[in-house]
């Protein structure tokens, strides 16, 4: 299964990613939000970034699901203000890290080989 296919859960019932993606602008557009101010938006992100911070922070899983939901949604309706494709930026990314060689430390954290000092 592609990413662009695979199944999301929304409410017991699987949802194919880009119907979402649709059912979110037309949601964003029934509302006014396509015609906000990115700076707003922005800051939304800020807001749920925080949220989900929180919510890692006191192990509460449901609220972390819901906080990275509300995250992804504002993260969405960013790039159509801004007119960046999210699929495009996310592809670009991961072009970027795919040959990416380096060390990952025994936290997790992965250093890509140019910032490496011997």
């Amino acid at each position: 299964m592609n990413k662009s296919s695979a199944p999301c859960l929304v409410r017991g019932a699987a949802m194919e990613y880009e119907d979402l993606f649709k059912k979110i602008t037309a949601w964003a557009h029934d509302r006014g939000i396509d015609q906000a101010d990115p700076r707003v938006e922005f800051m939304k992100m800020a807001e749920e970034l925080g949220e989900l911070s929180a919510a890692y922070n006191k192990e509460h899983h449901a609220k972390m699901v819901d906080s990275i939901g509300d995250l992804q949604v504002a993260l969405l309706i960013f790039c159509q203000l801004v007119g960046v494709d999210h699929k495009e930026a996310i592809e670009a990314a991961y072009n970027q890290i795919k040959d990416r060689t380096g060390k990952t430390t025994t936290a997790g954290v992965f250093i890509k080989q140019s910032d490496l000092h011997d």
